[in-house]
């Protein structure tokens, strides 16, 4: 048998799961409005109190800007936690869809039985560009400070001269004349891989072969100069629009592709149980283990190379990205914790040829490593919406439920490849032969 059947069992632990997200995302939204609560009847008797002595002075967060204070709301909470997630989905299957390019202009053959299990994962970039797009309809103003008119008008006191010297990029014709580009894109890539691997797969030809090197070439190219270095800056740095980084598209690509790994690495064990994939050993497993150790390592010298050329040039107008995530009573303990998980255990851990070769700690560190991503993507949207922090039940939640979808819809495309093994392509014997 050479083709998946997503079964209704696995379908009804995605459900399973999908529910207990909800209940989770309830209670963190309940917990939330009773601390609202809470706050707010502190803060009425402080002001009380303070009545008959007042300085004369307004106490603002950090992060306000110009004289105004930004709420945090349940509904600020909310959309930080699951735009968090919309993007790392959304990042994770352009990875997927970057890897099938590389591996295939670089005429590697080790990849060819997984390869449908990224192709698969590509799909999700259709279900997560229309969910952005919402987004950015309806949630603009709430995401994206610099969308608001006040800020441009001089006659304002809250006008802004440091976005009004950027708004020749950041305005919205613009934003949407680069959304539509990337849509185009990301999903013309995406269709034209799927049609091309399904081709191959009915009736093989060394012409379809030479066109999917073709296709890597275009993709390649693609990704890295227009969808994620546009993508980065537009749905994610200009979040923080006072703040920029020039190694913020690398930083967030390899984020995205060392979970992508970590998820193929449980799609292939899963595959296995199920009997499927039987030609595929430790010497594809160890391959899949070097990338999420290497990628965990270019991500920790992307992480803090940000901060070095911070320090090393001298740029203190760049040090509000790490002042609004150092503290210990809002994002410092996932922020730290971060390190820990993205760099250190997999360091230690995956750094052993046995450990790679090993289903069950790659399972587990395919596992941390997923978790200490999502963290990071949410440190990347999180402290701008939600000054004061907002990484809980409801972030679990969000986890959970957006979690499910990309897996349901990973498994449904995985069960319409009519070859999962690609036993039709050029290097499929290399693949079955690799050892290393």
């Amino acid at each position: 048998m050479n083709t998946y059947t997503f079964e209704s069992s696995t379908k009804s632990k995605i459900l399973i799961t999908f529910v207990i997200g909800v209940l989770v995302l309830l209670l963190g939204i309940g917990l939330n409005a009773k601390g609202n609560k809470a706050s707010d009847t502190h803060a009425h008797h402080s002001v009380a109190q303070d009545a008959g002595h007042d300085t004369g002075h307004t106490v603002v967060t950090e992060d306000a800007h110009h004289g105004h204070d930004k709420p945090v709301t349940l509904k600020s909470k909310l959309l930080a936690n699951f735009y968090s997630l919309f993007l790392f989905g959304f990042y994770i299957a352009l990875a997927a869809l970057f890897f099938i390019s590389a591996a295939t202009i670089a005429w590697g053959g080790w990849h060819v039985q997984i390869q449908k299990i990224p192709l698969a994962m590509t799909k999700n970039i259709f279900v997560f560009l229309f969910i952005l797009g919402l987004c950015f309809v309806f949630l603009k103003h709430d995401l994206f400070e610099w969308t608001h008119e006040y800020l441009y008008d001089k006659n304002s006191g809250s006008y802004d001269p440091i976005l009004a010297f950027k708004r020749d990029y950041l305005n919205m014709p613009r934003f949407w004349a680069f959304f539509a580009i990337q849509v185009l894109a990301a999903g013309g890539m995406t269709y034209v891989w799927g049609k091309n691997m399904n081709n191959m797969d009915i009736k093989p030809s060394v012409k379809l072969f030479s066109q999917s090197r073709v296709l890597s070439a275009t993709t390649i190219v693609l990704v890295a100069f227009v969808i994620s270095t546009f993508a980065t800056w537009d749905w994610s740095m200009s979040i923080q629009p006072h703040w920029y980084s020039t190694m913020w598209p690398w930083y967030t690509m390899a984020s995205g592709a060392v979970t992508m790994f970590s998820i193929v690495i449980l799609i292939v064990l899963h595959l296995k149980s199920k009997g499927l994939l039987p030609r595929v050993n430790e010497n594809h497993m160890h391959d899949i283990g070097i990338l999420m150790f290497a990628v965990s390592i270019f991500w920790t010298y992307l992480f803090f190379d940000q901060y070095m050329l911070i320090w090393y040039g001298n740029i203190p107008e760049e040090t509000i990205f790490f002042v609004n995530r150092r503290k210990l009573d809002t994002y410092g303990i996932i922020f730290h914790l971060t390190i820990v998980v993205n760099f250190l255990l997999p360091l230690l851990i995956l750094m052993t040829r046995k450990a790679k070769r090993t289903p069950k700690v790659l399972t587990v560190m395919a596992v941390i490593i997923i978790l200490g991503h999502w963290m990071d993507f949410y440190l990347m949207v999180g402290p701008p919406l939600v000054p004061s922090g907002g990484f809980g039940l409801i972030s679990v939640g969000a986890l959970l439920i957006v979690g499910s979808l990309f897996t349901f819809v990973t498994l449904f495309s995985l069960s319409k490849v009519k070859d999962l093994e690609s036993s039709t392509h050029p290097y499929v014997k290399e693949s079955y032969n690799h050892h290393i």
